[in-house]
């Protein structure tokens, strides 16, 4: 039978993998599209930004609070929702504006998801644990009863900026725009493959995995600034290694945060992408039409077929 200690750890650990799993829905990068519009000059201009409604909430602003939904008796603290009557938490894919931001300017920041708060990954966001025989609750020994923490990163907004290039995401020259993808890709590669163990090893997870972050930092502020709040996050949640299964929480807790931090980035990657497509569509505009092509531009032919 499982001591009361290891119980909770095992629920705090069921808890953290429902956090995970049951999360509000997030937007597919690889199908993410920005509009242009040719002007008069025949140059591909990023078309106005008209602000869609945010598929997740449906223009509420609000969802159902993942986290009470599943569990409505067991919960009594709640950093999403605060517990209020309505059981409805912030949407994160909108940061309740319910309209979507310009994927060119803003995303969700790569430390929270767009959740605002780091969520305690020791007592899953209960903020504290019955120990050993105790018939009192405890407080966390991480976040003393807090439940989690406001993001850092995004000092408690979700919203953050895109990546910053000179001068400019949209109007970046090709040469920068490529720079940027290598890394970013790169960085999306050395995510995938992070593969924290948590327990002794835990403190050198956290140095590879901060390494893989400054590889990118100076493109991404928002990254760069997630660096310090996730350390100091993955500092804190050590107070829990004194319960069994502690070493799969806190690699957990690290893989999880890299794969936050890897969403940005994809994000980023095809903002990336589609200004490439703009600048080429703009050069191969500039160049003129190929000689051998037809008034349509298509084999030596003029809409007629002639």
């Amino acid at each position: 039978m499982l001591s009361t200690s290891r119980l909770w750890s095992a629920l705090a650990l069921l808890l953290l993998a429902a956090f995970a799993s049951a999360q509000q829905k997030v937007l597919i990068p690889e199908r993410l599209e920005r509009p242009t519009v040719v002007d008069d000059k025949g140059v591909a201009q990023w078309a106005e930004h008209k602000a869609e409604q945010c598929p997740a909430c449906v223009g509420k602003g609000k969802v159902k609070c993942t986290t009470c939904e599943r569990y409505p008796d067991d919960v009594t603290q709640c950093l999403d929702c605060q517990r209020a009557e309505s059981r409805e938490a912030t949407c994160r894919m909108c940061a309740g504006e319910g309209t979507l931001p310009d994927p060119l300017e803003k995303a969700a920041c790569p430390s929270c998801s767009g959740a605002s708060f780091l969520l305690c990954s020791v007592c899953g966001g209960a903020g504290g644990m019955f120990i050993g025989g105790a018939k009192q609750r405890s407080k966390c020994p991480a976040c003393s009863g807090d439940g989690g923490w406001k993001c850092g990163a995004c000092d408690g907004k979700r919203l953050v900026e895109s990546a910053v290039l000179k001068p400019s995401l949209k109007e970046a020259k090709d040469k920068d725009l490529q720079k940027a993808l290598t890394v970013t890709d790169a960085a999306i590669e050395q995510l995938s493959k992070f593969e924290p163990t948590g327990g002794q090893k835990a403190r050198k997870d956290m140095k590879a995995l901060v390494k893989m972050l400054e590889s990118v930092q100076s493109t991404y502020p928002p990254v760069k600034r997630s660096i310090k709040p996730l350390d100091d996050f993955m500092s804190k949640m050590y107070a829990g290694s004194q319960f069994q299964g502690s070493d799969e929480n806190e690699a957990a807790t690290m893989k999880n945060m890299a794969e936050r931090v890897s969403y940005y980035l994809k994000i980023q990657k095809r903002m990336i992408e589609l200004a490439q497509k703009r600048n080429e569509a703009n050069a191969q505009a500039a160049a003129g039409a190929d000689p051998k092509a037809g008034k349509d531009g298509k084999d030596g032919k003029d809409s007629k077929g002639k």
